[in-house]
């Protein structure tokens, strides 16, 4: 059988030239409507990748869910076929973009495919991928000085926001996402803080003085968490694949956790930029409620193992390792506001890619970069559930009442200035309650009795996992994003 393969970019590049979120949203659902789009001109085709039933050709879904490859079983002349498919589409989408420049537009876009035979019993994706990893080696050297794309994004991506949304509106500003659980239950609230954002600053909100009066914004409102998402292992899974039938049901599954995903953001208060394949980027608030981002975090997870339970098992059943298995890594930046955007995106990235790297998969690393310019993180293993739902009781388990800051404070100081003492005994979760029996025994410290339980379960579950190499690191982490939710100081 014959295959053809097309990889579209420069995706990153684009999304890194955005300076507000309608700019990174409207980047990246360019890309992907420009790939469904061209699909769309092949729908009798069978497609390998991506999955193309469903809900995925649905408008005002309000994200890309077409990822930057596709693969499809070709026919002779499909290849001119395809070539004259993605000029009309650039052409007829340069038109619609305010008649932006159809030539810069060819020449920006870094679109390539390859044709190639696939013997029977040979792995169609493995067989195709390395042609589309050389292609996109060889970038085209632009000949412009300005980026008309970008600019056309940044005045005007009406066009794109119709698409996506079915409104002009478009995409929400960051303080938007991060205000969610403010307005969720309060739609006078929601309309006024709307009213207060202006289109040049979307920022000047936080120092509205009508805003400040009504004493509804606490610090974690002026942070945003920024997730990149991306599958383990997922070569592992592709490589037990040989039948057309077993291809679709992969690429099926991958749709249906994008989509799904998708839907736990939103329903979350979180707006997702992109899904497509095993790769999620979002934007989401810190808190919504009495969850949190990890809470999201964890059940994206599950929504993925569920998935993909069935493949793990028959890594699992061939090579009895299950650090071979499908999982997903994150890395999580929670960023000031005023942070720029194009660093906070690279941060999240390299944070993932980190994690990436580590010999162990099924990891999260954070960060949250304060407005001082500070920042405190961790790696956490997923691998550990009892440890990971320890975790998420910590961060749930205190109230925000008047003095929760100080208590959290000092709590943190004595670990430090003890932390000799404290490692000694951090393995053993009765010494552990002896520790903190003995430096807090106050009259006030009773109110926290369920924190501290759930604190000495938490910090002895991390010093009696082998796999966390930086275990007073993730424990110093752990109590100052605690601190952050919950003190009344930013």
């Amino acid at each position: 059988m014959t295959y053809i393969a097309l990889t579209i970019g420069p995706i990153y590049k684009t999304l890194n030239s955005a300076k507000k979120t309608r700019d990174l949203w409207g980047g990246s659902y360019l890309f992907s409507y420009i790939m469904k789009k061209i699909i769309e001109e092949f729908d009798a085709k069978k497609f390998v990748v991506p999955y193309t039933g469903g809900e995925i050709f649905e408008k005002h879904q309000g994200v890309g869910l077409f990822h930057d490859r596709f693969i499809f079983e070709s026919k002779k002349g499909d290849k001119e076929l395809l070539e004259k498919a993605i000029d009309n589409v650039l052409s007829t989408l340069a038109k619609n973009m305010d008649n932006l420049d159809e030539e810069f537009l060819k020449n920006y876009l870094q679109i390539s495919c390859v044709e190639k035979r696939v013997e029977e019993g040979e792995n169609i994706i493995l067989k195709l991928t390395p042609y589309l990893n050389a292609k996109e080696l060889f970038f085209k050297v632009s000949q412009y000085d300005k980026n008309l794309l970008l600019e056309r994004l940044q005045k005007n991506n009406s066009f794109l926001k119709r698409e996506g949304f079915g409104t002009n509106r478009g995409f929400p500003t960051l303080p938007e996402i991060a205000l969610h659980d403010v307005f969720k239950n309060n739609k006078e609230m929601k309309k006024f803080i709307l009213s207060k954002i202006k289109d040049d600053d979307e920022f000047s909100v936080y120092e509205d003085g009508e805003v400040k009066e009504k004493k509804i914004i606490k610090p974690y409102h002026k942070y945003i968490a920024i997730v990149h998402a991306d599958g383990d292992n997922m070569g592992q899974v592709v490589q037990n694949l040989s039948t057309q039938t077993e291809f679709k049901n992969f690429s099926k599954k991958l749709f249906n956790y994008c989509s799904t995903s998708h839907k736990l953001i939103k329903a979350y208060g979180g707006e997702t930029i992109f899904a497509g394949g095993d790769d999620l980027l979002f934007f989401a608030p810190v808190v919504n409620g009495d969850r949190t981002i990890f809470n999201l975090i964890n059940i994206i997870s599950k929504c993925f193992d569920k998935r993909f339970k069935e493949e793990n098992q028959k890594i699992k059943d061939n090579d009895k390792d299950k650090a071979k298995q499908a999982t997903l890594s994150f890395g999580l930046s929670i960023t000031y506001h005023k942070f720029p955007l194009y660093e906070a995106l690279e941060r999240s990235r390299d944070l993932l890619g980190s994690v990436k790297d580590m010999g162990s998969k099924n990891n999260i690393a954070f960060t949250t970069i304060k407005h001082s310019g500070q920042s405190f993180g961790g790696v956490f293993p997923k691998n550990n559930k009892n440890l990971y739902k320890q975790f998420l009781a910590l961060t749930s388990n205190i109230s925000g009442k008047e003095g929760a800051d100080n208590f959290l404070h000092s709590l943190h100081h004595k670990i430090y200035s003890y932390r000799v003492v404290f490692e000694r005994v951090a393995s053993s979760e009765q010494k552990l309650k002896n520790f903190f029996d003995n430096y807090f025994n106050e009259q006030e410290h009773k109110q926290y009795k369920l924190f501290f339980e759930a604190l000495i379960a938490f910090i002895n579950g991390v010093y009696n996992d082998k796999s966390i190499d930086k275990k007073l690191e993730l424990v110093y982490a752990t109590l100052r994003f605690v601190k952050f939710i919950k003190g009344d100081k930013s």
